[in-house]
């Protein structure tokens, strides 16, 4: 199947109630583990590729896309600035996102919306984020953590201002490895679905158990980012290879690419996306 937008899936995710996986690669194991997965699955995807070229790694997903039965997306993870944006657009890129969430309220605005505009020109979705999902290691202070979360009136007020089509909120979730127990915001999150229409995005979703999943996706979550779980599970799995003297380069490769993928189908079933091509 061609490439395509992530807009029109994540909008058939929110309205059948289900959510569909970015994942982020930085090789071709991770590439052919996420598009195995989808073509096993029949699952939607996400690719984030963090790997330059950018052409290249865009023209390698657009060919083997093609012989993935399921619709596939490439989106710019976290762009910090309109210069990164820019470059993913001319390479092809379906979908971008900008991250201007550590700025004040107006620049947030002001960068989105050039972006926007710029985007929507040429016609790809444009992901945004308000509030500040932050890393593990700011859980050593739930307080401050909390002071970044998402505020339903000020998400009204951004998806107007600047027209944005895909929201990542912030509701308890960090990016990498978690120190405390993290614990969703679900009831700031139900409020966050009434107040827009676009679709919700959870970053920082390794970590979280299946229930949290569900639960987020139940409040309407239709977009999780996942990588540190498919990172720690390559690692692993080179470690068991390598403690075999006999292994060969593509073998280590090989296992590599099976132990991502396996997280990407454990993802995609409990995001509740198989089947839904």
């Amino acid at each position: 199947m061609s490439l395509q937008s992530m807009v029109p899936m994540l909008k058939k995710a929110q309205a059948e109630g289900y959510a569909v996986g970015l994942f982020d690669a930085h090789s071709l194991e991770g590439i052919m583990a996420i598009l195995e997965a989808a073509t096993e699955q029949r699952s939607p995807a996400i690719i984030a590729p963090f790997f330059a070229p950018r052409r290249a790694a865009v023209a390698l997903i657009r060919e083997l896309a093609a012989d993935t039965p399921a619709p596939v997306a490439i989106e710019l993870d976290h762009g910090r600035d309109f210069g990164a944006v820019m470059e993913c657009i001319r390479a092809g890129f379906t979908d971008v996102m900008i991250d201007a969430s550590t700025r004040p309220y107006d620049e947030n605005v002001t960068l989105t919306r050039k972006v926007v505009e710029a985007a929507h020109a040429v016609g790809l979705g444009i992901e945004a984020e308000l509030g500040h999902v932050g890393r593990g290691e700011d859980y050593a202070n739930v307080d401050a953590r909390k002071a970044t979360f998402t505020r339903p009136e000020d998400a009204a007020r951004f998806v107007a201002d600047t027209e944005v089509d895909v929201l990542a909120v912030a509701i308890g979730s960090a990016h990498g490895l978690y120190k405390e127990e993290p614990e969703l915001d679900l009831e700031r999150l139900r409020q966050l679905r009434a107040a827009v229409d676009v679709p919700l995005v959870l970053h920082g979703g390794s970590g979280l158990s299946d229930k949290d999943f569900q639960a987020a996706i139940a409040g309407g979550i239709c977009k999780v980012n996942i990588y540190t779980n498919m990172a720690v599970a390559a690692v692993e799995a080179m470690r068991t290879s390598l403690d075999n003297p006999a292994v060969n380069y593509i073998q280590v490769q090989r296992a590599i690419q099976e132990a991502i993928k396996e997280v990407v189908v454990h993802c995609m079933q409990v995001f509740d996306s198989v089947n839904r091509t």
